[in-house]
């Protein structure tokens, strides 16, 4: 499965980019339109004030969880990722028909455990010729369809247990993006430390690394710690200007953090790509103070 998903993997960004240039300009069965416009719901808009809530409700919704709800008896949540994908597919290839095992449409890493996280492109092309038949469009959907299932399968796979039995969690997923009228992609990846010995479960640590890339402001992503009530930020740009915007904002980070009821620590900025060894849980160097 890794194996095949690897070569047929593509953005889900890439999907939505298409299923938005087709909507309404195409004559596609009623099913299929339907079918698209839940993949589209599943996008994460930052066009409105984002918070933690809806993050979690994304995060929830990526399709990386769907089998082990079913296997636990629960209902997969009303625009999981991977459930949209699966019913699009079924309404394509019901009027499609069988088509051949697709191509990616764009090269990607595929998600590693523990790997570096990199969003190298700010925008998803919709690749939609306007001139096309209904029927070339929706083998276009129908392709980037199977790719973005690809994705997510590589993504399970990175979330599965460690094979060593050590304790703790490790999740990897993608999150389709909407910023203005830009199609992108948020990588992200969560990370748990496991319970050992007498430590309070409160006092887990956690970690999140998540990258992006935006076209005003380029590449750019943070890791995130929590341990207790203690957290750390580190922040990465790669276009300088981005880097220096990310550091005057950070008195106001810091006092967010507290409002919250959390121990601001080491907060920085790093400037330029991210390094290949990511900082454990909850320890930041800041090597330029």
């Amino acid at each position: 499965m890794v194996q095949t998903s690897a070569q047929r993997q593509g953005s889900v960004a890439a999907l939505t980019a298409a299923a938005t240039a087709i909507a309404g300009k195409f004559a596609l069965p009623e099913p299929v339109a339907r079918a698209a416009q839940q993949v589209l719901a599943g996008r994460l808009s930052l066009n409105t004030p984002l918070d933690g809530a809806a993050l979690q409700k994304a995060v929830l919704g990526s399709g990386i969880f769907q089998e082990n709800a079913l296997a636990t008896g629960q209902t997969p949540a009303q625009l999981d990722m991977k459930s949209a994908l699966l019913t699009l597919r079924q309404t394509l290839t019901n009027w499609l028909g069988q088509q051949p095992a697709p191509i990616a449409a764009a090269m990607m890493a595929p998600p590693v455990r523990g790997g570096v996280m990199r969003a190298r492109s700010a925008h998803e092309p919709s690749g939609i010729d306007p001139t096309a038949t209904p029927e070339e469009a929706g083998k276009m959907l129908l392709e980037r369809t199977d790719a973005a299932l690809s994705r997510i399968r590589l993504h399970q796979h990175a979330s599965l247990p460690d094979p060593t039995g050590k304790q703790g969690g490790d999740w990897s997923l993608d999150l389709p993006m909407l910023i203005g009228n830009h199609q992108t992609l948020l990588q992200m990846q969560i990370h748990r430390d496991g319970k050992g010995g007498a430590e309070q479960d409160g006092e887990r640590g956690w970690q999140m690394r998540f990258a992006l890339n935006l076209p005003a402001l380029g590449e750019l992503g943070a890791q995130v710690s929590l341990r207790g009530e203690a957290t750390g930020v580190m922040l990465w740009a790669t276009e300088p200007e981005t880097a220096a915007m990310l550091e005057s904002e950070l008195p106001e980070l810091r006092g967010a953090l507290a409002a919250t009821g959390l121990q601001p620590g080491a907060i920085v900025v790093r400037r330029g790509e991210p390094s290949a060894a990511p900082a454990p849980s909850g320890h930041f160097l800041d090597a330029q103070t």
